[in-house]
């Protein structure tokens, strides 16, 4: 167990550490609706706690790509929103692959009130158009 520990030190391009490590979170589902599945995966800045960078993920079980596919996040006026571009306006079918999309939130509020999104998913899928609109507030303790 010794060199195991000693081994977590080094390997510069090795994988994240584990979940446990300071300031990274477990990925959580935000999301699971229409075959359309959301993980977010969240790190705390280390030198300012109130602030939250999110790494969404998205997949698709439906046997054909959601195209146009577009998210957006609204947060509460005690709450600051920086948004990315997602990887891709496409997402492919049949869990065969993902897209990606970073956002930071600013908590001036850390501590006292919790980390809340709305979020706004629009898709074509099959031809068909699909909006979606919903809530996220299951976040980790300590985000």
């Amino acid at each position: 167990p010794v060199d195991a520990m000693a081994m977590l030190g080094m390997g510069g391009a090795a994988p994240a550490p584990p979940p446990a490590a300071p300031g990274s979170f477990p990925p959580f589902q935000a999301w699971n609706k229409n075959g359309l599945q959301i993980e977010f995966a969240c790190t705390k800045d280390a030198s300012n706690p109130s602030v939250t960078a999110i790494e969404a993920s998205f997949t698709s079980a439906q046997p054909t790509p959601l195209t146009g596919f577009n998210f957006q996040v609204a947060v509460p006026k005690y709450m600051k929103l920086q948004m990315s571009p997602a990887s891709s306006s496409t997402v492919p079918p049949s869990n065969s692959g993902k897209v990606t999309q970073t956002f930071k939130v600013a908590n001036s509020m850390h501590g006292q009130k919790p980390v809340l999104l709305r979020i706004k998913i629009d898709y074509s899928a099959g031809g068909q158009a699909v909006s979606e609109q919903g809530q996220v507030d299951n976040f980790p303790p300590g985000i």
